[in-house]
This record gives structure tokens, sequence and C-alpha cells, in this order.
């Protein structure tokens, strides 16, 4: 009877839809011996912990599915200050394509891989929202959303893809991404997207967490592996204004032999000379020199990465600077050449009166002179400071700085003077100009001038501690010093300055 029903147990276990992975294999059992009333020994399977264990086992993974939720993203556009008639009609046309589904789709890519696809883990595509209704906004910063579906089993994220649909470009500062188990994630982008009608790939940006190229996670390698080919380029066409590709060529463009042999010029890098070399355009050559590449001239942009390009508060503040020098330097030569008077600076006060007063055009003039130049006249009255100077930083913060050695030497060393700079060898400085024109050739700097200003070190000790440079034009200058100090009001400066070391803090 205890055989029979084992081997009915057996069967049913083999039978059952429940265990379909235990078909092919086969059941052990164990069992115990025991005696019956009749004194024969049964072997008795032990069975039912087994058998609730594997289908408690096999339900659970039957029941377990990742569970879907849903993430939020904060999407920064910046946008241009200022606009012309067709910028504003794309700006429109974008906010009502947008409306009938021609939007921006963005979709987070995991750092795993899906062991199905055996690529990287993706969320649902989801669409930027907002651009229509906040197509008035006036801020030059614009914040739109964008809401995710993924799965338990997503992972952590590690890149995002935008696609742009519309018909202009944008440009797309950050994305902040909430929802996760663990902190937000930043992506900052920082970059032009540009319209899928000119870049039909998708542009890929990854998160705020820097890797090795050994440690990069395996869901990202594919999309780096993408990313650094389309940044470095084929080699092949010519580059549009919109592209970002950062190849290399020579130096080939300088010259304009179209216009004739003597606009010809070398080309400059190669291969033994790598150096210097430009962004590679890809332009057609010179009509009659196959070598040279042909030039673009103004208006038409010369080539440059798009990430590249200045942006627009870039672009005002270099036309404001331009536009500042052209009137610093016409505006005194048109009253030096009026005026009669000298303009020449009287004193300190006078140069300090760049940066409070600016140039005062009507200064020493009558009103009607000036109301005969309208371009000046007009300046005057709608520009009002447009012709002071800029102070300069250490100014605004110390007004005598200037005065102090320290600050003297810093500006020495940070200017182009490094290069002329050298260790004194020898004390006191000696010219090697000819003595029967120039006079002797000792310096008449004497260890008196300086030793004050050693820390305690005399001159031969600082010379041999190496403490002592010289900045020395002393050669160069002296065979114009007196025509220089024969013009009227002008004076040469030093020829010589010495710089002392001091031990470091």
């Amino acid at each position: 009877m205890a055989a029979s029903k084992e081997l009915l147990t057996s069967s049913f276990l083999q039978r059952s839809n429940l265990l379909p992975h235990l078909t092919s294999q086969r059941l052990c059992f164990q069992s115990k011996q025991r005696c019956c009333r009749s004194g024969r020994q049964l072997r008795t399977p032990v069975i039912a912990a087994a058998i609730a264990e594997n289908l408690m086992t096999v339900a659970s993974k039957a029941v377990e599915k990742p569970v879907e939720f849903r993430v939020r993203a904060a999407v920064t556009v910046r946008r241009k200050m200022k606009q012309g008639l067709k910028e504003k009609a794309e700006d429109q046309l974008d906010a009502f394509s947008d409306k009938i589904g021609r939007n921006v789709v963005l979709e987070l890519v995991s750092t795993e891989i899906d062991p199905r696809t055996k690529r990287a883990k993706t969320s649902g595509k989801a669409a930027l929202r907002g651009w229509f209704e906040k197509k008035k906004v006036k801020d030059q910063k614009v914040v739109y959303t964008a809401e995710f579906v993924v799965d338990s089993a997503f992972g952590e994220p590690g890149a995002i893809t935008v696609m742009n649909k519309h018909h202009k470009e944008f440009y797309l500062e950050s994305i902040l991404v909430e929802g996760f188990a663990r902190a937000p994630v930043h992506f900052t982008c920082n970059s032009w997207v540009q319209p899928s009608r000119l870049n039909p790939d998708k542009r890929v940006f990854f998160c705020n967490k820097p890797y090795l190229p050994s440690e990069t996670p395996p869901g990202l390698k594919e999309l780096r592996k993408r990313e650094l080919k389309e940044l470095r380029g084929d080699g092949k066409g010519e580059r549009r204004i919109s592209d970002r590709i950062y190849d290399y060529a020579t130096y080939n463009d300088l010259g304009y032999p179209d216009k004739g042999f003597e606009f010809s010029r070398p080309t400059l890098g190669g291969e033994k000379i790598p150096y210097p070399r430009r962004c590679r355009t890809g332009r057609p050559p010179a009509n009659t020199d196959p070598t040279t590449e042909s030039r673009v001239e103004y208006p038409h942009p010369i080539y440059v990465p798009r990430d590249e390009q200045f942006e627009e508060g870039k672009e005002d503040m270099l036309s404001a600077g331009a536009l500042k020098a052209i009137l610093h330097n016409i505006v005194p030569q048109v009253v030096a050449s009026i005026s009669p008077e000298s303009h020449d600076f009287g004193g300190f006060h006078d140069i300090d009166n760049l940066f409070k007063e600016g140039i005062r055009l009507k200064q020493g003039l009558q009103d009607h002179i000036w109301k005969k130049i309208p371009f000046v006249s007009d300046i005057q009255e709608s520009s009002e400071g447009i012709l002071k100077y800029d102070t300069p930083h250490i100014i605004s913060k110390d007004k005598f700085a200037w005065l102090r050695d320290d600050e003297f030497a810093r500006q020495a060393l940070a200017g182009i003077n490094p290069v002329d700079i050298e260790r004194l060898q020898v004390f006191p400085p000696v010219s090697k100009l000819d003595p029967e024109t120039y006079g002797p050739p000792e310096s008449a700097i004497k260890e008196e001038h300086i030793i004050g200003q050693l820390d305690g070190m005399s001159v031969q000790q600082a010379l041999e501690e190496n403490k002592l440079y010289m900045l020395d034009f002393h050669d160069a200058y002296l065979p114009f010093i007196d025509r220089i100090n024969a013009q009227d009001g002008r004076k040469a400066y030093a020829t010589r300055t010495l710089f002392f070391l001091p031990a470091r803090t």
C-alpha cells in the first residue's frame, strides 16, 4: 500500500503543471524503515516538506515581476534675448508644431545591460512638456518638465538621449532627474541641440559622475564610443556651422592665391611639424593652387564647432568693447586736432578722472564746434558714460596698490616680461655698449640702494643663493634716450629693475 502511494505521488508530480522544470528530472525521496504489525518492513517516503518547499520557490519566482514607477525631470533651456523676425517666427512655428506632436523627446539610459537584448536598459520615451504653454515667457532660462516610466530593475541612470523634432536648435543647459531611490541625478549639458532635419541622430548627455575608461559601466560603453566617434569626425565633407566636430588640418588657408601670386602664403603644420593646426573645414581648394584651401570672406562665418562659438552675452561684451576702443582712440584725436590746447596728463588725478568722469568731449571747445560733428554729438547726448574707461580691478580694490613694489613685481611677472627676466650674476650690472660712446659700463645702482630690501642678507649672499633677478632694457634704450627725452613732455622710464626673491612662507 505504501509502495503504491509512493508511485502515485511520483507520477502526480511528474504530470503537474506547477512544476514544469521537474518533468525531466528524477525525484529523490528519503525514506525510513519501519515495521508494521505484520512484521514486514515498509519504506515510507517523507516528501511533504520537500514538495511544499519546491512549490513555494516556484510560485515566488512566477509572481516576482519588476514594478513600474514614474520619475520626473526638470529640463532647463536657455533662450536668446535678442532675436530677429526670422528667429521669432521660427519660435512660434516650433511652439505650434510641438502641440501636434513634433516635440522634443527624451529617454533615460541605465548603466546596466538588459540580459535579453544585450544592450543598455532604457526607460520609456518622454516628450518635453510646456513648450507651447511657455512660448511667451520672457525669461532667459525656461524650465520644462518630462516624466519617464521605468521599472524597479532599471538600475542607476547614467545617460539621457535627446531628439529635437523642432525646426530650430535650442541651447540645453541642464537636466535634473528626481524619483529614484538614491539622490537626484544631474546632467550638465551646456550644448546646442540641433533639429533632427540637420542631425537625425539622438544627442547623448552623460550624468555628472566621471569614470575611468576601465571603470565605465557596461551600459555606457557603447554610448561613450559613439559620442567620441561623432566628436572626432571622419575627415570627410565640408563642415556646417551647426556641426560639433573637432578634427584638425594644417594652416593652408592663410594665403589667397586666386588674387595673385603675391598673396600666396606657405602652409603651416604638417607631419614633421604638426603644430600649429586649426579645425578642419573641408572647403574646396583654391582655383590656382590645389594645395591651398579656398578662403571665406566676411560676412560669411568661419567654421567653429557649435558649442565653441561665443554666446550672446560674450558677443555683446565684445561689441561694446570694440565700440569703446574706437571712441577712446578717435575722440582724443579729434580733440587734439581741433583744440590748440595741450591735453597731456598734468598729474595722477587726470588719470583717475579717466575712470571717474571719462573723456569730456566739450572740454576747452565751443559748443558750436561739436554741433558740426553729429556723430560725436549724438554719442555724448545718448550714451552718457560710454567714453569712460573701465576701472582696473587692482585700483577698484586699492587705489594706491600700483605704487607698491610688490604690485609692480607682480605685474612684471604676469605680463610679457617673464621672458626677459634673468638671474643677476654680477653686481652692479654691467653694460655691453661701447664705453667710449656711452660712458662707464657699470650701473649707478649701489649696494646701499637695495640693502634694506634684502631681508637682512648682503648683496653677495643674495647673489650666491640666486635671490636677485633683473629686468634689463638698458642697452636697447640707451642709444635712443637723448631723442626720447628731447620731446616735449616726454621722459623715458628707468631701463633696469632689480627683483628680490624672498623666502617662501
